[in-house]
């Protein structure tokens, strides 16, 4: 069995990378993005008639069973982001993610935040995990909350250049209430709350002893109830500091004597479609 990689790139261009970068695998060039079409994954939010990147895919990948058969897909729609090569293992091997226990109370519900990876890469979409211990006997509310009632929800400070995508919520369970007979959609038990979470740089803090952290805050809020009685809402603010990693975007690295010139093939793919100048065009699509 042979491995190949698929690139918009030109022939000379993957040469180059391969070199620099001790690339073992065959590197193979679509520079009309024929394969890349007949695939589906054209990125149409790039205009035909007046930008240079129009032909390249959205980024992503697929993970393939021992069939062929396509079990996940991680698409993103720009180059900014990556998913992690841990969760392209663990939907390769189904295996779970190992957490932290719970701080739990007997009594009244409780909440950890936790960062699923050692470090936060900039581009790489890792999951902030926020997780309740729900006392047995009380549950939380989903969305739609009964009227009056609140539901569970997490909320992400804005920052610059800290990217933060809408909360993934685990399946309610059916609640039947003792006293109305009325069966509700609850949270019951340990309750994982899932935030895709990234950053690109820009909103990074460094620590007295020059560690460098992306510093999360936040707001969580629910409300608990029983069979009997609903507690009054609850809502408390959240920080934490998860090491980080900055993008590399040095100037040796664009162009390295060692390594690949990447300004040159950056300016050579841009000659394809347009005869505006490639900073001109940086300025662009950065904008």
């Amino acid at each position: 069995m042979a491995l190949y990689a698929l690139s918009y790139d030109e022939v000379d261009a993957l040469a180059d990378y391969a070199r620099a970068n001790s690339i073992g695998l065959n590197l193979l060039a679509d520079p009309d993005s024929e394969v890349i079409t007949r695939f589906g994954i054209l990125n149409t939010e790039i205009a035909s008639d007046d930008h240079p990147w129009f032909g390249i895919p959205y980024p992503g990948s697929y993970v393939i069973d021992a069939d062929g058969t396509v079990t996940h897909k991680f698409f993103e729609q720009t180059l900014e982001f990556r998913a992690s090569a841990d969760d392209l293992l663990r939907a390769a091997t189904g295996a779970e993610v190992e957490l932290p226990p719970l701080t739990a109370s007997p009594e009244a519900v409780s909440f950890d935040v936790f960062f699923d990876g050692p470090v936060m890469q900039g581009g790489v979409v890792r999951d902030l995990l926020v997780r309740f211990a729900v006392p047995e006997g009380k549950h939380l509310y989903g969305e739609p909350a009964p009227d009056a009632m609140v539901a569970t929800s997490v909320t992400v400070d804005p920052q610059p250049g800290l990217v933060a995508r809408a909360a993934r919520f685990p399946p309610t369970v059916a609640h039947t209430l003792a006293d109305s007979g009325e069966t509700l959609q609850v949270f019951e038990g340990e309750v994982t709350i899932r935030i895709p979470i990234t950053h690109l740089s820009r909103s990074l803090t460094t620590l007295d002893d020059g560690s460098v952290v992306q510093r999360v805050t936040g707001t969580v809020r629910w409300q608990a109830c029983d069979d009997h009685t609903c507690e009054l809402p609850a809502s408390e603010p959240f920080s934490i500091d998860i090491p980080a990693a900055a993008h590399s975007s040095a100037e040796s690295e664009l162009k390295n004597p060692d390594g690949m010139d990447v300004i040159a093939h950056m300016t050579q793919l841009a000659a394809r479609r347009t005869d505006v100048p490639l900073s001109e065009l940086m300025k662009k699509t950065s904008g």
